[in-house]
């Protein structure tokens, strides 16, 4: 539960950091770009001065912001999102990211203006001072409702989640000895979760890689289930806890530790690979590898 209430107020806004998403972001962006400008006419316009039609016009004005939009996150913001939900500045650099993109939509319509209008000002600094100060005026009005409507429906998606977990905390979860069953996304996938043998399980986009250990050795597993979805409904087992983005681990079958203030990597008996700890989970799994008498 916690895990949907702390985490959801950060993940309606790491969406926006996830190419596909930020793709049909710019598609609606360039959508209500248009339709508003063309409908509404928000800003004066001199259709003496148009070159072309005023709806060639306002396509130009349309594609621009989406382009760079798209560009932006691709280029910048995609680089940099893997840590961005770690460490917590995700607002921040999406905020500032916003800044960033109107102020060169501004600057590139400002030098487009020498294509679609006729006006012999086109290159004068009352008109860059104008096409910046619309780009925020009007990017800030799409923004925030953009934002508070993919927050709305985040928070939905959270509601149901936290009310399909309920019900598998009440009904599904069958704890026998040293077991729990798991819900999966799909039914056929579920299956049953032996704690003492886990290693460690490492996230594969909507599937997660599981290894374990049994008497023949270790043995990996691909389920078909979301890290986070798995996280969830092994949450009451004190030994097992999430030390990076992408790994969870059994924090009891950790052989070795390396590494230093800025991230571990962890090793564990049998196999050759190498488990990292990011720095803001190096708190938690320092307080429970003492505790469990490891250190």
């Amino acid at each position: 539960m916690q895990y949907i209430t702390g985490l959801g107020k950060q993940m309606y806004l790491y969406d926006i950091y996830q190419l596909n998403k930020t793709a049909k972001m710019a598609g609606l962006l360039f959508s209500v770009t248009l339709l508003f400008l063309f409908l509404f006419k928000p800003f004066v316009v001199n259709e003496a001065e148009l070159k072309y039609s005023y709806l060639f016009t306002c396509l130009v004005h349309a594609v621009s912001p989406a382009l760079i939009f798209i560009g932006y996150f691709k280029i910048v913001g995609y680089v940099k999102n893997e840590e961005l939900l770690d460490n917590g500045q995700i607002t921040f650099h999406l905020f500032f990211s916003l800044a960033s993109i109107f102020l060169i939509i501004g600057v590139v319509s400002f030098l487009l203006r020498d294509l679609i209008y006729n006006n012999p000002d086109n290159w004068s600094l009352r008109y860059l001072w104008e096409e910046i100060r619309n780009t925020y005026l009007a990017g800030g009005l799409f923004s925030s409702y953009f934002l508070f409507a993919n927050y709305y429906f985040r928070s939905q998606e959270n509601r149901k989640q936290e009310y399909n977990l309920q019900g598998i905390e009440e009904n599904d979860i069958q704890v026998q000895p040293d077991v729990v069953f798991i819900k999966a996304h799909v039914r056929m996938d579920d299956f049953n979760f032996n704690p003492s043998a886990f290693l460690f399980a490492r996230a594969e986009g909507n599937y997660i890689e599981i290894t374990t250990r049994n008497s023949d050795g270790l043995k990996k597993e691909l389920k078909r289930i979301s890290l986070k979805q798995f996280e969830l409904q092994i949450s009451g087992i004190g030994n097992l806890i999430r030390c990076h983005r992408t790994y969870l681990i059994n924090i009891g079958q950790v052989n070795h530790v390396a590494g230093n203030s800025q991230g571990y990597l962890l090793s564990f008996q049998g196999t050759e690979e190498t488990v990292p700890v990011s720095r803001n989970n190096l708190g938690i799994f320092d307080r429970l590898y003492k505790e469990l008498g490891m250190d």
